[in-house]
Protein backbone atom coordinates (compact mmCIF):
# COMPACT_ATOMS: atom_id res chain seq x y z
CA UNK A 1 0.00 0.00 0.00
CA UNK A 2 1.14 3.34 -0.77
CA UNK A 3 0.42 6.23 1.11
CA UNK A 4 0.89 9.90 -0.15
CA UNK A 5 1.00 13.25 2.69
CA UNK A 6 1.26 15.74 -0.06
CA UNK A 7 1.21 19.16 1.35
CA UNK A 8 2.82 18.72 4.89
CA UNK A 9 3.77 22.79 5.45
CA UNK A 10 4.38 23.70 7.41
CA UNK A 11 5.38 20.51 8.46
CA UNK A 12 3.99 18.34 11.22
CA UNK A 13 3.51 14.53 10.02
CA UNK A 14 7.14 14.18 9.96
CA UNK A 15 8.24 12.65 13.24
CA UNK A 16 4.78 12.13 14.86
CA UNK A 17 3.07 9.34 15.93
CA UNK A 18 1.07 9.52 12.64
CA UNK A 19 4.13 9.13 10.73
CA UNK A 20 4.56 6.20 12.78
CA UNK A 21 1.31 4.69 11.99
CA UNK A 22 1.21 5.30 8.38
CA UNK A 23 4.94 3.76 8.11
CA UNK A 24 3.99 0.18 9.43
CA UNK A 25 1.43 0.06 6.45
CA UNK A 26 3.64 0.25 3.68
CA UNK A 27 5.13 2.66 1.71
CA UNK A 28 4.95 6.20 2.62
CA UNK A 29 6.11 9.11 1.52
CA UNK A 30 5.88 13.01 2.85
CA UNK A 31 5.78 16.22 0.71
CA UNK A 32 6.80 19.34 3.13
CA UNK A 33 5.62 21.82 0.37
CA UNK A 34 2.99 24.16 0.14
CA UNK A 35 0.65 22.02 -2.45
CA UNK A 36 -2.63 23.78 -3.59
CA UNK A 37 -4.14 21.24 -5.93
CA UNK A 38 -4.49 21.15 -9.62
CA UNK A 39 -1.60 19.16 -11.83
CA UNK A 40 1.08 19.15 -8.66
CA UNK A 41 -1.08 17.29 -6.33
CA UNK A 42 -2.21 14.88 -9.13
CA UNK A 43 2.05 14.36 -9.91
CA UNK A 44 2.83 14.03 -5.95
CA UNK A 45 0.04 11.40 -5.69
CA UNK A 46 0.17 9.11 -8.55
CA UNK A 47 -0.66 5.55 -7.73
CA UNK A 48 -1.38 6.49 -4.18
CA UNK A 49 -3.94 4.44 -2.47
CA UNK A 50 -4.23 6.26 0.54
CA UNK A 51 -3.48 9.99 1.05
CA UNK A 52 -3.57 11.91 4.47
CA UNK A 53 -4.49 15.35 3.58
CA UNK A 54 -2.82 18.57 5.73
CA UNK A 55 -3.88 21.64 4.80
CA UNK A 56 -7.08 22.92 3.45
CA UNK A 57 -5.61 25.02 0.89
CA UNK A 58 -4.45 21.42 -0.51
CA UNK A 59 -7.83 21.37 -3.08
CA UNK A 60 -9.17 18.06 -3.95
CA UNK A 61 -11.68 19.13 -6.74
CA UNK A 62 -13.69 16.63 -9.06
CA UNK A 63 -11.11 16.62 -11.88
CA UNK A 64 -8.73 15.15 -9.13
CA UNK A 65 -10.48 12.55 -8.38
CA UNK A 66 -11.49 11.02 -11.88
CA UNK A 67 -7.55 11.35 -12.21
CA UNK A 68 -6.69 9.24 -9.30
CA UNK A 69 -7.79 5.52 -10.44
CA UNK A 70 -5.75 4.34 -7.75
CA UNK A 71 -7.24 6.36 -4.93
CA UNK A 72 -9.31 4.78 -2.06
CA UNK A 73 -9.18 7.20 0.90
CA UNK A 74 -8.68 10.53 1.63
CA UNK A 75 -7.87 11.19 5.26
CA UNK A 76 -8.17 14.62 6.06
CA UNK A 77 -6.62 16.13 9.56
CA UNK A 78 -9.07 18.39 10.87
CA UNK A 79 -13.05 18.69 10.26
CA UNK A 80 -13.37 20.96 7.58
CA UNK A 81 -14.57 19.52 4.20
CA UNK A 82 -15.09 22.77 2.18
CA UNK A 83 -11.92 22.49 0.00
CA UNK A 84 -12.72 18.98 -1.03
CA UNK A 85 -15.24 18.16 -3.77
CA UNK A 86 -17.26 15.04 -1.87
CA UNK A 87 -19.41 14.85 -4.66
CA UNK A 88 -16.54 13.99 -6.78
CA UNK A 89 -14.65 11.18 -4.25
CA UNK A 90 -18.13 9.51 -3.76
CA UNK A 91 -18.87 9.06 -7.93
CA UNK A 92 -14.77 8.13 -7.81
CA UNK A 93 -15.48 5.30 -4.76
CA UNK A 94 -13.08 7.15 -2.35
CA UNK A 95 -13.69 7.27 1.09
CA UNK A 96 -13.29 10.32 2.77
CA UNK A 97 -12.74 10.70 6.73
CA UNK A 98 -11.84 13.44 8.93
CA UNK A 99 -11.03 13.85 12.73
CA UNK A 100 -13.86 14.76 14.41
CA UNK A 101 -13.61 16.20 18.02
CA UNK A 102 -10.18 16.54 18.11
CA UNK A 103 -9.91 19.75 18.82
CA UNK A 104 -12.96 20.42 20.77
CA UNK A 105 -11.85 21.61 23.92
CA UNK A 106 -9.17 23.97 22.15
CA UNK A 107 -11.35 25.42 19.78
CA UNK A 108 -13.67 25.84 22.62
CA UNK A 109 -11.18 27.68 24.56
CA UNK A 110 -10.46 29.81 21.75
CA UNK A 111 -13.44 30.95 21.46
CA UNK A 112 -14.30 31.57 25.05
CA UNK A 113 -11.00 33.96 25.00
CA UNK A 114 -12.09 35.67 21.61
CA UNK A 115 -15.26 36.15 23.54
CA UNK A 116 -13.53 37.23 26.71
CA UNK A 117 -11.61 39.84 24.51
CA UNK A 118 -14.35 41.11 22.75
CA UNK A 119 -16.26 41.65 25.68
CA UNK A 120 -13.77 42.91 27.91
CA UNK A 121 -11.82 45.37 24.69
CA UNK A 122 -8.78 43.63 25.96
CA UNK A 123 -6.63 44.17 22.54
CA UNK A 124 -7.49 48.24 22.50
CA UNK A 125 -6.90 48.35 26.29
CA UNK A 126 -3.84 46.92 26.00
CA UNK A 127 -2.85 49.32 23.27
CA UNK A 128 -3.87 52.42 24.78
CA UNK A 129 -2.11 51.08 27.97
CA UNK A 130 1.26 51.00 26.45
CA UNK A 131 0.65 54.34 25.05
CA UNK A 132 0.16 56.28 28.43
CA UNK A 133 -3.53 56.13 27.94
CA UNK A 134 -5.76 54.85 31.08
CA UNK A 135 -8.89 54.33 29.52
CA UNK A 136 -12.29 53.88 31.54
CA UNK A 137 -14.73 53.11 29.35
CA UNK A 138 -17.74 50.28 30.34
CA UNK A 139 -17.03 46.98 29.32
CA UNK A 140 -19.53 43.87 29.16
CA UNK A 141 -19.64 41.63 31.98
CA UNK A 142 -20.88 37.54 29.89
CA UNK A 143 -22.34 36.29 33.79
CA UNK A 144 -26.17 36.43 33.04
CA UNK A 145 -26.03 37.30 29.12
CA UNK A 146 -27.16 35.16 26.83
CA UNK A 147 -25.08 33.39 24.10
CA UNK A 148 -26.37 32.05 21.18
CA UNK A 149 -25.08 28.54 19.58
CA UNK A 150 -25.29 28.04 16.03
CA UNK A 151 -24.70 24.48 15.41
CA UNK A 152 -24.14 21.94 18.68
CA UNK A 153 -21.47 19.52 17.39
CA UNK A 154 -18.38 18.55 19.72
CA UNK A 155 -16.73 22.34 19.68
CA UNK A 156 -20.19 23.71 20.18
CA UNK A 157 -21.06 21.22 22.81
CA UNK A 158 -18.01 22.08 24.58
CA UNK A 159 -18.32 26.06 24.32
CA UNK A 160 -22.07 25.44 25.75
CA UNK A 161 -20.07 24.11 29.04
CA UNK A 162 -17.31 26.56 29.03
CA UNK A 163 -20.36 29.35 28.62
CA UNK A 164 -22.42 26.93 31.37
CA UNK A 165 -19.55 27.32 33.79
CA UNK A 166 -18.76 31.23 33.72
CA UNK A 167 -22.80 31.96 34.51
CA UNK A 168 -24.35 32.19 31.02
CA UNK A 169 -27.69 31.37 29.31
CA UNK A 170 -27.71 29.04 27.11
CA UNK A 171 -30.04 29.03 23.33
CA UNK A 172 -29.43 27.18 20.46
CA UNK A 173 -30.54 26.37 17.08
CA UNK A 174 -28.74 23.05 14.98
CA UNK A 175 -29.29 20.76 11.96
CA UNK A 176 -28.90 17.85 14.99
CA UNK A 177 -30.82 18.36 18.42
CA UNK A 178 -30.07 16.33 21.00
CA UNK A 179 -32.90 16.80 23.48
CA UNK A 180 -30.99 15.03 26.03
CA UNK A 181 -27.86 17.27 26.16
CA UNK A 182 -29.83 20.49 26.28
CA UNK A 183 -31.55 19.11 29.17
CA UNK A 184 -28.35 18.04 31.00
CA UNK A 185 -26.99 22.08 30.42
CA UNK A 186 -30.05 23.70 30.03
CA UNK A 187 -30.19 24.98 26.80
CA UNK A 188 -33.34 26.25 25.05
CA UNK A 189 -33.80 24.90 21.39
CA UNK A 190 -35.25 28.07 19.21
CA UNK A 191 -35.26 29.10 16.03
CA UNK A 192 -32.38 31.16 14.23
CA UNK A 193 -34.42 34.09 14.06
CA UNK A 194 -35.11 34.41 17.74
CA UNK A 195 -31.32 33.35 18.16
CA UNK A 196 -30.41 36.12 16.85
CA UNK A 197 -33.29 38.67 18.54
CA UNK A 198 -32.36 37.09 21.87
CA UNK A 199 -28.56 36.35 22.32
CA UNK A 200 -26.05 39.19 23.47
CA UNK A 201 -23.28 36.74 22.09
CA UNK A 202 -23.56 34.78 19.26
CA UNK A 203 -21.01 31.94 18.31
CA UNK A 204 -20.11 30.07 15.01
CA UNK A 205 -20.37 26.55 15.12
CA UNK A 206 -21.56 24.83 11.94
CA UNK A 207 -19.83 23.51 9.38
CA UNK A 208 -19.18 25.30 5.70
CA UNK A 209 -21.20 23.60 3.19
CA UNK A 210 -23.76 24.99 0.36
CA UNK A 211 -26.27 25.52 2.65
CA UNK A 212 -24.47 27.45 5.09
CA UNK A 213 -22.30 29.92 2.88
CA UNK A 214 -23.63 33.21 3.93
CA UNK A 215 -26.25 32.08 6.22
CA UNK A 216 -24.37 34.98 8.81
CA UNK A 217 -26.03 38.05 6.55
CA UNK A 218 -27.57 41.27 6.49
CA UNK A 219 -30.85 39.93 7.20
CA UNK A 220 -29.40 38.12 10.21
CA UNK A 221 -27.47 41.08 11.70
CA UNK A 222 -30.75 43.30 11.38
CA UNK A 223 -32.25 41.27 13.38
CA UNK A 224 -29.77 41.60 16.75
CA UNK A 225 -29.91 43.79 19.14
CA UNK A 226 -27.35 46.46 19.58
CA UNK A 227 -24.34 45.71 21.47
CA UNK A 228 -24.25 42.27 20.37
CA UNK A 229 -21.09 40.33 19.77
CA UNK A 230 -20.32 37.71 17.09
CA UNK A 231 -17.75 34.93 17.42
CA UNK A 232 -16.46 32.76 14.95
CA UNK A 233 -14.18 30.17 14.87
CA UNK A 234 -16.24 27.68 12.12
CA UNK A 235 -15.58 29.02 8.38
CA UNK A 236 -15.48 32.65 7.47
CA UNK A 237 -17.52 32.16 3.78
CA UNK A 238 -20.72 31.54 6.71
CA UNK A 239 -20.68 34.98 7.10
CA UNK A 240 -20.78 37.57 4.78
CA UNK A 241 -18.29 39.57 5.73
CA UNK A 242 -19.59 43.14 3.17
CA UNK A 243 -22.42 42.65 5.97
CA UNK A 244 -20.08 42.18 8.56
CA UNK A 245 -18.47 45.08 8.93
CA UNK A 246 -21.51 47.33 7.37
CA UNK A 247 -22.38 45.84 11.43
CA UNK A 248 -19.34 46.36 13.56
CA UNK A 249 -19.49 50.14 11.84
CA UNK A 250 -23.14 50.75 11.65
CA UNK A 251 -24.39 48.51 14.13
CA UNK A 252 -25.84 46.71 15.82
CA UNK A 253 -22.70 44.94 16.81
CA UNK A 254 -20.48 46.11 19.62
CA UNK A 255 -17.77 43.87 19.00
CA UNK A 256 -16.42 40.52 16.95
CA UNK A 257 -13.92 37.82 17.78
CA UNK A 258 -12.71 36.07 14.45
CA UNK A 259 -10.47 33.16 13.93
CA UNK A 260 -11.58 32.71 10.25
CA UNK A 261 -12.49 35.01 7.25
CA UNK A 262 -13.12 34.44 3.56
CA UNK A 263 -9.56 34.55 2.56
CA UNK A 264 -7.02 33.71 4.47
CA UNK A 265 -4.33 34.81 4.44
CA UNK A 266 -6.20 38.06 5.80
CA UNK A 267 -5.07 40.50 3.34
CA UNK A 268 -4.01 43.57 5.09
CA UNK A 269 -6.38 45.85 3.24
CA UNK A 270 -9.40 44.40 4.07
CA UNK A 271 -11.87 46.42 5.93
CA UNK A 272 -12.34 43.99 9.09
CA UNK A 273 -8.62 44.28 9.49
CA UNK A 274 -8.81 48.24 10.69
CA UNK A 275 -11.84 47.59 12.73
CA UNK A 276 -10.65 48.14 16.62
CA UNK A 277 -13.73 46.53 17.87
CA UNK A 278 -12.65 43.29 15.53
CA UNK A 279 -10.46 40.93 17.78
CA UNK A 280 -8.72 38.95 15.10
CA UNK A 281 -6.64 35.59 15.49
CA UNK A 282 -4.84 33.79 12.26
CA UNK A 283 -7.38 30.36 11.90
CA UNK A 284 -5.08 28.84 14.76
CA UNK A 285 -7.76 28.24 17.36
CA UNK A 286 -6.70 24.61 17.27
CA UNK A 287 -3.61 24.65 16.75
CA UNK A 288 -1.79 23.05 20.55
CA UNK A 289 0.82 20.58 20.37
CA UNK A 290 -2.18 18.58 22.40
CA UNK A 291 -4.07 18.53 19.35
CA UNK A 292 -1.94 18.48 16.43
CA UNK A 293 -0.25 14.85 17.71
CA UNK A 294 -3.80 13.76 18.28
CA UNK A 295 -4.89 14.65 14.95
CA UNK A 296 -2.70 13.47 13.25
CA UNK A 297 -2.41 10.07 14.90
CA UNK A 298 -6.33 9.82 14.44
CA UNK A 299 -6.23 10.52 10.57
CA UNK A 300 -3.00 8.07 10.13
CA UNK A 301 -5.66 5.37 12.35
CA UNK A 302 -8.44 6.22 10.11
CA UNK A 303 -6.30 4.94 6.69
CA UNK A 304 -5.22 1.72 9.10
CA UNK A 305 -8.70 1.16 10.18
CA UNK A 306 -9.81 1.60 6.05
CA UNK A 307 -7.42 -0.99 5.26
CA UNK A 308 -8.21 -3.54 7.57
CA UNK A 309 -12.03 -2.97 6.49
CA UNK A 310 -13.47 -1.40 9.51
CA UNK A 311 -13.53 2.24 8.11
CA UNK A 312 -14.11 4.81 10.65
CA UNK A 313 -15.02 8.46 10.59
CA UNK A 314 -16.23 8.85 7.30
CA UNK A 315 -17.64 11.80 5.64
CA UNK A 316 -18.17 10.19 2.15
Amino acid sequence: MRTVVPDDYPPVMAGSRGEKCLAQLGELKIYPIDCKGGDELLRLTEDADAIVNIRARCRFDREFFEKSPALRVLSIWGTGTDHVNLLGAKEAGVVVSNTPGVAAHSVAEHTLALMLAAARQIPTNDTAVRQDQWPRGQMTQLTGKTLGLIGLGAIGRQTARIARGIGMNLVAWTFHPDDAFAKELGIEWVELDALYRRADVISIHVRQTPETEGMVGKEAFAQMKPGTILVNTARGPIVDEEALVHALTEGPLAAAGLDVFGKEPLPSDHPIAHLSNAVLSPHNAGVTPEVTDAGLLLAAQNVEAFFEGTPQNIVV
